[in-house]
């Protein structure tokens, strides 16, 4: 009989003992999972801060040259070097770049450059005259279907400023141009190819 007590005190026991302890629990782990829920929440607000990206600023054209070139510095460089002056003075006189506003494996879709460019095409030379810090000269071709099939569809204009803070003056286009780049017609007039 005593073992009876015992076993029915023992169960009064551990059934007092479970009505507190499972609300215990209960609460504990809505607490935990309310904790975790802030958790993730303030994890993926840091994500989401994280993805949020500064807008640029947006890009705009050298003073004096045309919106279509604006940026050309972020196109396809065609040198891997820069061009240094040629001795004796040449047409860009100055240290050259030479960029074009289509990818790489558009003009070079494999591994090679091909010809003609494509129709579109904007091939921007910028040129840092002697001793000077800032550029001096830009040297533009556009390439449109029917603006001059003689010379491949390309036109041509060069502009210059003697000042970094000037703005751009044209100084030179058509015939002036083409009639230098006809030396090169066979890589359509471009001199610089892809490195």
């Amino acid at each position: 009989m005593k073992s009876r007590r015992l076993d029915s005190s023992f169960l009064s026991a551990f059934f007092g003992i479970a009505i507190v302890l499972i609300p215990c629990m209960i609460l504990t782990s809505c607490v935990e999972e309310q904790q975790l829920e802030e958790l993730v929440q303030e994890t993926n607000k840091e994500e989401i801060e994280q993805e949020i990206v500064e807008p640029e600023e947006p890009v705009v054209a050298l003073p004096g040259l045309p919106e279509d070139v604006a940026g050309y510095e972020r196109w396809l460089k065609l040198n891997a070097e820069p061009i240094p002056p040629v001795a004796g003075g040449d047409p860009h006189n100055g240290t050259k770049n030479v960029y074009v506003n289509q990818a790489r494996d558009t003009i070079a879709p494999d591994g090679e450059q091909q010809f003609p460019y494509p129709d579109g095409s904007i091939v921007v030379k910028e040129a840092f005259r002697p001793n000077k810090d800032y550029v001096g000269l830009i040297a533009i071709m556009r390439k449109k279907a029917g603006t001059d099939p003689d010379h491949n569809d390309w036109a041509f204009i060069e502009y210059t400023r003697n000042d970094p803070d000037a703005d751009f003056n044209v100084i030179a286009s058509g015939r002036i141009c083409w009639s230098c780049h006809a030396r090169v017609e066979d890589i359509d007039y471009v001199f610089t190819e892809l490195d």
